[in-house]
């Protein structure tokens, strides 16, 4: 199709114009879609909530045919899991996003990055692989997300060095750290490691608990010691030359800001307008945060739910005194590590609380309950 990339700017610039004024029902259309393709998956990370699902999903072909319908207004297509690679219409996706012009990023643990798999990779043209590793030894790994990391970290550096072979810079590589008490000490160390592998960046960012046992991992008590490791592996990834993002605000930076992000004016959000988030069995939420239902794409067109009620409500307030609820706690343009939502979700609240109130320290249990992989 001709002139795509006119199409995604001339769409990009309406959501602009859409956003700027508050406006509910819009005739544009997303600029950045992520794809939950299916809740299964090899690994059981004890920080994921998809393996905890009752049910296994996989996003119908008939989902990928009404998006490759908007998908020539669409600049990324985020695909996610569960695990990707275990998608069987994965193939029919990428081909559908790669025909509409959209820049495709794939989270994944990297497992299944078999020699067909990296080939996969390379003819789709993704612009981005993001790996969730998490840990920097065997031992930490296998308690967290379970498996061989050397296998994982060996499968990258295959795709790192394939693409030297074909002469390209893409994909952009990635790792993601979901920094937990039983893993920080091993922070720059992880820095380390992953550029010795051929990773371009490391994003990091806090564990948030979804379920009890998760509660003892959270940083949120070893905040001093946390901030220090954090920005060691910094200065570490500056002399080595690798990229690394922190979370948006350490422990230390949310004690010391003069308004209280509870109380700060809100930060601008245009994510009604430029974002969708669509699950393996086709409901749409506002954003990767959440953010509540707006819709289910396998009940209709994707305009009448890119226009679903809930959204349009949202989009009319998100930026205003009174911002949905769902919105106020945002762990990502409102987050602060010292408010306990922002590192507990609603369901493990009170136990938490009841920790801190306490002044106790619970003792992380990793050992306790191991990580279940299949390879």
């Amino acid at each position: 199709m001709k002139y795509l990339q006119n199409i995604k700017q001339l769409n990009g610039l309406a959501n602009q114009v859409y956003a700027s004024a508050n406006v509910g029902q819009v005739d544009s259309f997303p600029e950045n879609i992520t794809v939950a393709v299916s809740n299964r998956c090899n690994y059981r990370c004890i920080m994921c909530m998809e393996w905890r699902r009752e049910t296994d999903n996989d996003l119908p072909p008939e989902t990928i045919e009404k998006l490759g319908d908007i998908l020539p207004f669409v600049k990324t297509l985020y695909v996610t899991g569960g695990e990707p690679l275990m998608y069987p219409h994965l193939d029919m996706l990428f081909e559908t996003a790669l025909k509409a012009g959209c820049s495709l990023t794939m989270v994944t643990n990297g497992v299944l990055l078999t020699d067909k798999n990296i080939a996969k990779i390379l003819n789709f043209g993704l612009f981005r692989v993001k790996f969730s590793l998490d840990a920097a030894t065997q031992k930490t790994y296998a308690k967290i997300r379970g498996g061989n990391l050397q296998k994982v970290l060996m499968n990258i550096k295959k795709l790192a060095q394939a693409k030297i072979a074909h002469g390209i810079n893409w994909p952009m590589l990635e790792v993601g750290f979901v920094a937990m008490r039983s893993n920080i000490m091993e922070l720059p160390k992880f820095v380390s490691m992953a550029a010795g592998v051929g990773i371009n960046h490391i994003n990091v960012s806090y564990g948030v608990a979804h379920v009890e046992e998760m509660i003892p991992e959270s940083l949120y008590f070893m905040q001093d010691e946390a901030d220090q490791i954090m920005l060691a592996a910094k200065d570490m990834a500056d002399h080595i030359g690798i990229s690394l993002t922190l979370p948006n605000q350490l422990f230390k930076d949310a004690k010391h800001a003069v308004t209280p992000v509870d109380q700060a004016p809100p930060a601008i959000c245009e994510d009604p307008w430029r974002s969708t988030f669509i699950w393996p069995d086709g409901r749409m939420s506002m954003c990767c945060g959440g953010g509540g239902n707006t819709g289910n794409l396998n009940n209709g067109e994707f305009m009448d739910e890119w226009n679903n009620k809930a959204r349009v409500g949202a989009r009319k307030l998100i930026n205003t005194p009174h911002p949905p609820a769902q919105c106020k706690s945002c762990r990502t343009t409102r987050q602060n590590p010292n408010l306990t939502s922002s590192l507990f979700s609603g369901k493990v609240m009170d136990a938490a609380q009841n920790f801190i109130d306490s002044g106790e320290i619970p003792t992380p249990c990793l050992d306790a309950s191991p990580a279940i992989h299949v390879d």
